[in-house]
């Protein structure tokens, strides 16, 4: 039952992943999870994906209002709503 512990924590020194006292005391399964969070952080690149690839909120407002305001578009609701979610900053 030491071994895989003794190999995971090598591999950790190998990749470069310095591990706590603590997160060495880890068992195998919760020593893996730690080594893989520091190694490849999973948070930072779902973050950069999603500011990358989803659009502005001004951009995404031409489309959400076709898709979400069912009648006709070019009556004064639609336009209204339209114009001044267009027209209002985030901040």
């Amino acid at each position: 039952m030491k071994k895989p512990h003794e190999e995971a924590v090598a591999l950790a020194e190998k990749i470069g992943v310095k591990l706590t006292a603590e997160e060495k005391e880890c068992q195998e399964k919760q020593l893996m999870k730690v080594i893989m969070r520091k190694w490849l952080p999973a948070g930072d690149a779902l973050l950069q994906m999603i500011t990358i690839h989803l659009p502005s909120p001004v951009t995404a407002q031409k489309y959400r209002m076709e898709l979400l305001y069912e009648g006709p578009h070019d009556d004064e609701a639609a336009i209204g709503t339209f114009t001044y979610q267009c027209n209002t900053t985030v901040s």
